[in-house]
């Protein structure tokens, strides 16, 4: 009985020890409301519905062809661009999405410091508790 009450009473001193402070963001709403994020996925609808317009041009086109070698040397071009153009645009929306995520992180990260607090996570991943800073890394992304 004796040990069982000397290590509830250690557990008690060093439980402050480990106590840290979380803090969570909703994502979606920094996302919506992060104007480079609404700027780059304004950019990124530009560039997917070009290749919409390329697709729907080329349907046109291949409507106007009569043989079927027109069509099948039409078709495998077409399809050789598309796959150019495709991949230009997952890099480009890839390196956008990655630029749109490292300026929240980074802000994050001085707003976790300067509030220490020992880590913030989605908003989605906690239950109870914790800091909600949304509102003052939206505040912060768009003011630089």
């Amino acid at each position: 009985m004796k040990k069982i009450i000397s290590v509830f009473i250690l557990m008690l001193t060093l439980s402050p020890a480990f106590a840290g402070s979380v803090g969570f963001i909703n994502y979606e709403k920094v996302y919506e409301n992060y104007q480079f994020a609404k700027t780059t996925m304004r950019e990124i609808q530009t560039k997917e519905s070009e290749i919409q317009k390329y697709l729907k041009q080329k349907e046109e086109e291949f409507q106007k062809l009569e043989s079927p070698l027109q069509k099948s040397k039409f078709e495998a071009s077409v399809q050789a661009e598309l796959k150019i153009k495709e991949n230009a645009f997952n890099d480009f929306r890839e390196k956008r999405e990655e630029a749109v995520y490292t300026r929240i992180h980074a802000v994050t990260e001085k707003i976790r410091l300067e509030k220490g607090l020992d880590a913030i996570l989605d908003a989605r991943c906690v239950f109870s508790g914790g800091i909600d800073i949304t509102d003052d890394l939206i505040k912060k992304l768009n003011s630089n």
